[in-house]
């Protein structure tokens, strides 16, 4: 088994000084499309980077949870068809806003994690709105 793991080691050394090592760094979580539709605290977390940047507001929802919404400062948004969480057939459409200013968004419908998550210097007013302040 050693001479194996020196073997390997050699390679890499090898390949090192020949230019041709490539080695995949993993990067940051990026605004994919993707969307959790069980659960849209996944895509907060994403959008925050895992954690890492708390600098900005966020808000995940899905597009027919929405009663009213406005955002300043918006550093980024988009939106993407998944298949609801339960669902056979059929899709909804979820958006996401990052911004530094401040906002609101009151949602319609029943609550959970499958029809809005948020972060930031936010407040909660009642079951359904919530109230965002300048980061």
């Amino acid at each position: 088994m050693k001479k194996f793991w020196r073997a390997c080691a050699q390679g890499v050394a090898a390949l090192a000084v020949a230019g041709t090592l490539t080695i995949e760094v993993p990067q940051a979580a990026s605004a994919s499309d993707w969307v959790n539709a069980c659960d849209l605290r996944t895509k907060v977390d994403e959008l925050q980077g895992w954690g890492s940047d708390t600098s900005n507001n966020i808000v995940v929802f899905k597009a027919s949870a929405q009663q009213s919404a406005w955002f300043h400062g918006v550093v980024a948004e988009g939106s993407t068809k998944q298949t609801p969480c339960g669902a056979v057939l059929g899709t909804a459409v979820y958006r996401w806003v990052v911004f530094k200013g401040d906002g609101e968004f009151v949602r319609k419908g029943d609550g959970g994690f499958r029809n809005w998550a948020y972060f930031g210097s936010v407040n909660r007013v009642g079951d359904n709105r919530v109230l965002f302040s300048s980061r």
